[in-house]
């Protein structure tokens, strides 16, 4: 570990660690929680991000918050930096343990179960200790959180379009009590608000949790395995880094005679889950795939894993336990191909990145494509690096061609928004003598962006165009929206 000597540092331990933390960084602190089973909660910041010790040191997964590797400073105070930049640094203060509210609620760590009753009958709901306090009804579908308010006696639930309530808790009883709370109405009505719970079980490991169409839901999962998490904001409200969050287009590659695409979801880093999406190009039939990530020497950095499998695509999340992560490996039958990870590599703009190809497959820079749900334009970045730092300019002049395979191979085409500052939605020029890496759709084109329109849009797509001769793609990939 950079930034401090390893060999000096005390490995924490889980009751070093559960309880409240106090987070600074160089910009501000937050109060952050490390519950049991490895969920970590911020309420200001609530993503499903996770915590777990690993080789003598603590990872924090904070998803489009960050990851973090953190040690023992002084007692239960840690110490630590953000990942990849060691300069980041990162410092708790122990603040306290765990209430007896909160420990009656986590269980385990997975949650609780309890019987839910009302005027008009009983069910059972779930106090999910995530990231993200969710609260869930297996009956009721519907995007739904819980908190304690801030005297530490009173549950609230935001069960969004079915009410919201607030119940007292009484830890040695383990009931809830209280009422529906109705906007305008002071007193509730004794005989038709009350509510009450009661504790049934802890839960212990509990299905995931997938939102439904209604109004409250907010589906993470577009058939492609990846949470996008709202359009992959980076380190918002935590330092507004960029923390190379996002899904990233690896390439195509072939094995058992037929096509992949595949992509990554995060970095690639010891002791971080990372998921690979693996979907097929065309028609095929192959089975019983296996995958692991592989270093610079082609060695193995994971157990071989199986892919869960839908329709022809499937995902494998995989946990380096070393560094150097190269180049992801899959294998079926006696045959095995891999594809770089191109470490570093991330979108910086909410959009999904590709490789960029030239006539002969080199990888020669990388695109990101936004698309946005509300309106279906698109904006298109070129450059030279992973880190979208570099432009790759090309004349102002180019048109660049998208496919969508999964949409009758319909076609758009993208230009420059005009020939003077050639503006992106931020108001940043993108014009250099004539040339620029900042292409748009529909633009003042009359093309049709409807088929483009919602949240649910996901589609096969390829970018190609033509430049002094050269014939540049981006091999087929998913493409589904930023959400607004």
């Amino acid at each position: 570990m950079s930034g401090y000597d390893k060999e000096k540092m005390v490995s924490p331990t889980e009751a070093d660690v559960i309880g409240w933390h106090n987070m600074y960084w160089s910009e501000g602190q937050v109060k952050v929680c490390f519950r049991p089973g490895g969920n970590f909660y911020c309420a200001e910041h609530q993503v499903d991000a996770t915590w777990h010790i690993f080789d003598g040191e603590l990872l924090i997964d904070w998803k489009k918050f960050g990851r973090y590797v953190l040690s023992v400073d002084q007692g239960k105070n840690l110490k630590g930096h953000a990942i990849p930049d060691s300069k980041n640094w990162r410092k708790t203060l122990y603040f306290g343990a765990l209430t007896p509210i909160e420990q009656l609620l986590f269980g385990d760590g997975d949650g609780t179960e309890w019987e839910f009753k009302g005027p008009d009958g009983s069910f059972s709901v779930e106090f999910r200790a995530d990231g993200d306090n969710h609260f869930v009804c297996p009956t009721i579908p519907g995007d739904a959180h819980w908190s304690i308010d801030k005297k530490g006696k009173t549950v609230i639930i935001d069960w969004g379009k079915n009410g919201k309530y607030e119940l007292d808790i009484d830890v040695k009883k383990k009931i809830l009590d209280g009422y529906i709370i109705i906007d305008g109405k002071e007193d509730p009505d004794e005989d038709k608000d009350w509510r009450t719970a009661e504790f049934k079980r802890n839960l212990i490991k509990p299905p995931p949790i997938v939102h439904g169409d209604d109004d409250e839901g907010h589906g993470d999962d577009h058939g492609h395995g990846h949470s996008h998490d709202g359009g992959h904001t980076h380190g918002e409200g935590h330092g507004s880094h960029n923390f190379g969050d996002g899904i990233v287009s690896l390439g195509n590659l072939t094995i058992a005679s037929e096509k992949f695409m595949v992509d990554r979801e995060g970095q690639v880093e010891k002791g971080f889950e990372t998921t690979f999406g693996v979907e097929r190009v065309g028609p095929g039939k192959a089975t019983g795939f296996t995958a692991w990530v592989q270093d610079s020497k082609g060695q193995k950095l994971c157990e071989p894993v199986k892919g869960d499998a839908h329709d022809d695509h499937s995902h494998f999340t995989l946990m380096p336990q070393a560094s150097d992560a190269q180049t992801f490996a899959i294998s079926c039958g006696g045959q095995v191909s891999t594809i770089s990870v191109h470490p570093g590599a991330a979108p910086a703009n909410d959009g999904i990145m590709s490789v960029l190809e030239d006539e002969k497959g080199k990888v020669v820079g990388f695109i990101e494509l936004k698309l946005h749900d509300d309106a279906g334009d698109l904006e298109l970045w070129i450059c030279k690096d992973g880190a979208m730092s570099e432009p790759l300019d090309f004349p102002a002049s180019t048109t660049i061609t998208l496919t969508f395979a999964t949409h009758d191979n319909r076609s758009v085409q993208l230009n420059v928004r005009d020939h003077d500052q050639n503006e992106d939605e931020d108001g940043n020029p993108n014009m250099r003598d004539g040339m620029t890496n900042y292409f748009i759709f529909p633009g003042e084109s009359e093309q049709d962006p409807e088929f483009l329109i919602g949240e649910k849009f996901r589609s096969t797509t390829t970018a190609t165009f033509t430049s002094e001769s050269k014939t540049y793609t981006a091999p087929p990939f998913i493409l589904v929206p930023h959400q607004h």
